[in-house]
């Protein structure tokens, strides 16, 4: 599955890791995630692995690239050498630096050829060894996305309250049908949910109601704003690492919102 959204700042990437964390603390699941969001490596930081992880030596960004198959059969561990753990159940594999110039020689790829790279490399290596595999893409639909939105059976979308975050749900519902009609992949939204939720504005609530109106088989519980999580990346860690009595109000209904939605996305993928 995949997290994607023409926009960055909606919470995808946070909501990315607190899904792969209640996946694996709460179902008892192996999850992979795999940052391609771009160079900043959120989620390592996310995880408090960013001074680890600043320029890893088998980096994801090889997968695109014309050497992948010759990397693949001479270096043994060369998936191995890709994963990271994090203290929390979910690994990692992080963004790095050459994803930029992946994204561009992709453009001189055959079209046949260029957006199944990263479905050929999830099928092969991690699918045997992981029962979830999580895909954080890129805030904006270039190769890299394209190539996750092709891997990824569901895609999920977490978008925080207004209007401009509305068209672009729409875009993206629109993008994922001329992707099912114009070649032999089936990607559904399967989830979308409010982030960032203000339950004291109006622009918020009517946000929630207008999601469920429209998406009523795919929308998921909001997930309000709270200190609890601005604090907790900055610490490299998520709201499930904190002890109850660490949690604020909005962060215990932030916590249970993810847990919800997790459960949501894992029964839907299951009964498809």
């Amino acid at each position: 599955m995949c997290f994607f959204v023409e926009k960055g700042g909606v919470g995808k990437t946070t909501s990315a890791a607190h899904v792969a964390v209640s996946a694996s603390q709460d179902h008892d699941l192996d999850v992979l995630l795999i940052d391609l969001a771009g160079t900043q490596n959120d989620l390592a930081t996310q995880f408090g692995l960013g001074d680890e992880i600043e320029d890893p030596d088998a980096p994801i960004s090889a997968v695109f690239g014309d050497n992948w198959e010759f990397i693949r059969e001479n270096i043994a561990d060369v998936v191995d050498r890709m994963v990271f753990e994090t203290d929390e159940g979910p690994d990692l594999i992080p963004s790095d630096p050459g994803l930029g110039g992946a994204d561009n020689n992709l453009a001189n790829v055959p079209k046949e050829e260029r957006y199944g790279k990263l479905e050929s490399f999830i099928a092969e290596e991690i699918a045997p060894r992981y029962d979830l595999v999580i895909m954080d893409l890129p805030g904006k639909e270039d190769n890299i996305a394209l190539n996750g939105l092709f891997a990824a059976e569901h895609t999920v979308a977490p978008l925080k309250p207004g209007e401009f975050e509305r068209r672009q749900l729409r875009a993206l519902d629109e993008d994922l049908r001329e992707i099912q009609e114009a070649h032999d992949v089936d990607p559904q939204l399967t989830l979308v949910f409010a982030t960032m939720v203000d339950r004291r504005t109006n622009l918020a609530e009517g946000f929630v109601d207008d999601l469920r109106d429209a998406y009523p088989e795919a929308a998921g519980e909001p997930v309000p704003s709270t200190q609890n999580i601005g604090n907790e990346q900055a610490a490299g860690r998520t709201l499930f690492a904190l002890d109850e009595d660490e949690l604020y109000a909005t962060g215990r209904e932030a916590l249970e919102a993810y847990r919800a939605n997790t459960n949501l996305l894992l029964d839907r993928i299951e009964a498809r």
